[in-house]
Formats: C-alpha cells, sequence, structure tokens
C-alpha cells in the first residue's frame, strides 16, 4: 500500500482534539474527503513514529483542512501530532482535474519530443513561483527542468508512463 505525504498539521483547532492540517499543494479540498490519516513523527513522538487515524470529521477552515480524528478528543491528545506530516493511500486521492496530474505520478514518465524520439525521464517535480518544473534526467546524465506549461508539455499520459513535449529552445 503506497502513501503520499499530503500535509503537515501546523496546529490545533478548537478545544477538542481537533488538528489543523496545511496541504503541502496549497489546497486542503483534496484531502476533505480521506477516511484515514497516517502521521509520521510529531512533537510527542520519537522520529520516524508512525500512526494511522480514523478520520471522524473533516472541514475547510481558511486555507486548511480542519479533522477530528478517533481517540483524540482533547488538546493534550492532539498537542504531540503538531508538526507531524500527514499521508494518506494513493487510492484515496480522488481524480485529479482534466488536464491535470499529481506530481507523483509524473514520477518515472517516460519524456519524449513530438517525434517521438527520447528526451529522459521525470525524476521529480519542482515547484517555482510562476509554474513548476519536471525534473528530467536526460541520457547523458544531467538534469533539465522542463516548465510544466502547456506550450511544452504536449500530452501527459501518466497511465501510458508518457510525456510528450516541446521544450524551449536551449533546452
Amino acid at each position: 500500500m503506497k502513501y503520499l505525504d499530503i500535509g503537515r498539521v501546523t496546529g490545533l483547532h478548537g478545544v477538542r482534539g481537533k488538528v489543523k492540517v496545511a496541504a503541502f499543494s496549497g489546497d486542503p479540498s483534496g484531502v476533505l474527503a480521506a477516511k484515514t490519516l497516517r502521521l509520521t513523527g510529531g512533537r510527542g513522538t520519537t522520529p520516524g513514529a508512525v500512526g494511522d487515524y480514523e478520520v471522524v470529521t473533516a472541514q475547510r477552515a481558511g486555507g486548511c483542512a480542519v479533522f477530528a480524528l478517533l481517540g483524540i478528543d482533547s488538546i493534550e491528545a492532539a498537542e504531540p501530532l503538531v508538526k507531524a506530516v500527514v499521508s494518506i493511500r494513493r487510492e484515496a486521492l480522488p481524480p485529479p482535474p482534466e488536464g491535470e496530474f499529481y506530481w507523483v505520478d509524473a514520477v518515472g514518465c517516460l519524456v519524449v519530443d513530438e517525434a517521438g524520439v527520447p528526451l529522459g525521464e521525470v525524476v521529480a517535480v519542482e515547484p517555482g513561483a510562476a509554474y513548476d518544473f519536471l525534473v528530467v534526467r536526460r541520457p547523458g546524465g544531467e538534469d533539465g527542468y522542463l516548465p510544466v506549461v502547456e506550450a511544452f508539455l504536449r500530452k501527459v499520459d501518466t497511465a501510458a508512463r508518457r510525456v510528450v513535449a516541446s521544450p524551449p529552445e536551449g533546452w
């Protein structure tokens, strides 16, 4: 079972042990449907400690998701969870909107130009100020940064593990 890190517990909400989660994507709406959260680390745990928690309720509050977790019903019980990394099972994520993809699904995709000539393999996705970048490991071993914009990405087919790109000049 594959878990994806989706956010971090940034604080508490109210006096009944609800935790506030800041989504790494900046938009918490995709995680509100989660039925179970895996929390790793936190203030009161040994490094790497993991716990799975059933979600009782989930709501949006400002730019965060707020969760009530089964068995966590007080500030004292929730406090050790602050700073924990929050993960969910990959299959629990909703399908991405048309024309979008999850970063994790792009990693490992073959990148080809419009003629089908291999350009490399996606090894990571990096956030940028204006747009994100696919980090493409080229055949020679060096990494190229391909902007994730429609002008350069012609087709992203994560199911087929293939990205058709038209890189900018000098890429």
